[in-house]
């Protein structure tokens, strides 16, 4: 499984890193903004690193 999905691993892992670091940015001047940020990113994270999965599963 590792080889077959390691792009989207390794990308789910460095979007969330990134993701944390700018709540973590934010919390201190405005935790709603922050919290929503972190909430719409995981989405759109898990909407983009899935299609890929799926488009390269159809490829391949």
């Amino acid at each position: 499984m590792w080889q077959a999905n390691k792009g989207s691993i390794v990308a789910l892992l460095g979007g969330l890193l990134l993701l944390g670091g700018l709540h973590l940015l934010l919390r201190d001047t405005d935790e709603l903004l922050a919290r929503r940020v972190l909430s719409t990113g995981i989405c759109l994270l898990l909407a983009a690193v899935g299609l890929y999965s799926w488009f390269s599963a159809r490829r391949g």
